[in-house]
């Protein structure tokens, strides 16, 4: 197996990241990186660092399932890292729910203070989560 997975929360300011073990078992953060115009350069990094083959990307629907403004943001975003990054595998997650539980861990676990800059990376973990989740079912 030994494919490592990457996860991107895309937000206008800044990109929360989380990757897989080879096994696709766990989901690790790492901290968030500014979507600036080096973006592109940071996330090839990563994946070069952590010979990521699959980059799975939160599509924020509407409570209707439905594409709003952020979730076209979310796919322009997407095909410009394509450009940047060819050959790159990439996939969509509804991320719907993953802020909220996101939230609801950081306010059980994390001190108020630290939880502005942990949330993207803890929202990427839980769309990481989700996609290891549904290939596991099949």
């Amino acid at each position: 197996m030994g494919k490592r997975v990457l996860a991107l929360d895309v937000g206008l300011k800044r990109i929360g990241v989380a990757y897989s073990d080879p096994l696709g078992i766990s989901a690790n953060p790492l901290p968030p990186i500014e979507n600036d115009r080096d973006v592109f350069k940071k996330i090839k990094q990563i994946i070069e660092k952590y010979d990521i083959k699959t980059v799975v990307v939160g599509l924020p629907l509407t409570l209707k399932g439905e594409e709003g403004e952020q979730a076209k943001i979310t796919r322009k975003f997407v095909e410009k890292m394509k450009q940047e990054i060819p050959g790159i595998d990439v996939k969509f997650v509804d991320e719907r729910f993953t802020t909220t539980l996101a939230e609801k861990q950081l306010r059980e676990t994390t001190k108020k203070s630290k939880r502005k800059k942990m949330i993207d990376s803890v929202s990427a973990v839980y769309i990481l989560k989700t996609y290891l989740d549904s290939i596991r079912m099949g």
